[in-house]
């Protein structure tokens, strides 16, 4: 590491702690993405391990790979950690299941109070979670919940860019600097359209395979059975193969998509909140 580089770190380091100090302890909501696995290392280096615990939810919404990664995260923090298993209750809620516009605001609601909850029981009475400045900027319904809930955003509070986040973990938490934005699954499902464990299981198991053949940033939109594949732009630029081309078609399939579709825009963000995207939530399983 050059002395800019160390420089630079330990100038986010005492933005960061100038949130974290006057908490004293705290429990983080560790989802496994890079966001919180940063602010988890952090503050178990300004606080102190004994200081800091961190609470996963195990849902059904939540990919895999992250949930494992939020076992490495914890394990590299040295923290306590509690996993807390939500698939029943999530599923057995008719909001979340409707799949409202607003649901992520009633999601995140559900998901903090039980954190809330076991934090508090543990002796944690402050919560944090990973926010940064970019994600602010955004169209996320749930950061209304989170900040009506009191819950806090440290790396947002300092001013930390997802760079700046990325450029931490590439010592704070080593494999996790270049892990690439995951987010709910039951983000890839149209609102209005039902939220099932078996199209949550579908997305997620396309999209694992999808990245272990390379498409680091990918994206498989649910609609009904059709999948509405979003991989990078730059690919779709320089044109697929014919082999790559079926590769993805048996994935989907494979996976339990009945019919298969790329999205010529590529991958981004939000894309259920477009308006063209509304035209595809009619279609069924039976079409």
């Amino acid at each position: 590491m050059t002395t800019g580089q160390h420089n630079m770190e330990t100038e986010l380091l005492q933005k960061i702690a100038l949130q974290l100090r006057p908490l004293r302890r705290v429990a983080v909501a560790l989802s496994g993405g890079v966001d919180s696995a940063v602010l988890l290392a952090a503050a178990a280096r300004i606080l102190g391990t004994e200081h800091v615990l961190a609470i996963t939810v195990a849902a059904p919404m939540v990919p895999e790979t992250d949930h494992a990664d939020a076992i490495k995260a914890a394990e590299l923090a040295n923290v306590r950690h509690e996993i807390l298993h939500l698939s029943d209750e999530l599923l057995a809620d008719p909001v979340f299941v409707e799949n409202p516009p607003d649901r992520c605001y009633h999601c995140k609601q559900l998901i903090f109070n039980r954190i809330i909850q076991s934090a508090q029981s543990a002796g944690f009475y402050h919560v944090c979670d990973g926010t940064n400045v970019d994600d602010l900027s955004q169209y996320r319904p749930g950061l209304a919940a989170l900040k009506e809930m009191g819950i806090v955003s440290p790396l947002a509070g300092a001013g930390l860019t997802k760079a700046d986040v990325r450029k931490l973990a590439e010592t704070l938490c080593p494999g996790f600097a270049g892990k690439p934005a995951m987010a709910c699954l039951a983000t890839r499902i149209p609102h209005g359209v039902a939220i099932t464990r078996e199209a949550l299981k579908r997305i997620d198991r396309a999209e694992q395979q999808l990245r272990v053949h390379g498409h680091v940033q990918v994206r498989v939109r649910d609609h009904g059975g059709l999948a509405r594949l979003e991989i990078a732009a730059d690919l779709l630029s320089k044109g697929l193969s014919g082999e790559e081309i079926a590769l993805m078609k048996k994935i989907l399939k494979d996976c339990g998509f009945r019919y298969a579709t790329i999205d010529l825009e590529g991958y981004r963000t939000g894309s259920m909140e477009e308006p063209a995207a509304a035209t595809l939530n009619t279609v069924k399983e039976d079409a």
